[in-house]
């Protein structure tokens, strides 16, 4: 009983902190993690500026162009993204397929993977992914995760619900 009653004070801490956006706003990290090097490297680059070659970097594509854009990230960036912005149309009768605004690559010190979604009958979809490894964000943002902290709170309130 006393195990219950401390996860559900746990539980309702979480949430108070999550709420103010205090664990959202605030970065911990240990001596060891602060200490350790960032040899990050991703692509960085915008369809805007750099075109089709941003827009469409694969593991197929030349390594001329993809050492183009190639960036050693800062220290307090230790993420890849792709950020992507693409929209539809719509009418009575049908929708059109997306079609691709814009598409950043970049390093990072957070990131949020998801889709927004906003409008009707034109939708803007604003969609980000993250990776952590050498030359990760080479996608388009088209998948969409759920963020970690969605997952944890059905995790620990199945946990108060059926004890062990």
């Amino acid at each position: 009983m006393l195990c219950r009653l401390t996860l559900c004070l746990l539980l309702y801490l979480f949430n108070l902190h999550l709420a103010s956006g205090e664990l959202l706003s605030r970065e911990h990290k240990t001596y060891a993690a602060s200490e350790r090097a960032n040899n990050l490297t991703c692509y960085s680059c915008s369809s805007l500026e750099d075109g089709e070659k941003c827009a469409n970097i694969t593991l197929n594509s030349s390594r001329e162009e993809l050492e183009k854009f190639a960036r050693s990230c800062p220290d307090d960036m230790r993420i890849c993204i792709v950020k992507r912005i693409s929209y539809t149309t719509s009418n009575e009768n049908s929708t059109s397929t997306p079609k691709m605004w814009s598409l950043e690559r970049n390093c990072s010190s957070k990131c949020e993977p998801g889709c927004i979604v906003i409008g009707e009958r034109t939708k803007l979809y604003a969609c980000t992914n993250c990776c952590d490894t050498k030359l990760c964000n080479v996608g388009k943002a088209t998948a969409c995760r759920r963020p970690a902290a969605s997952l944890l709170l059905p995790t620990l309130a199945t946990l108060l619900l059926f004890p062990v």
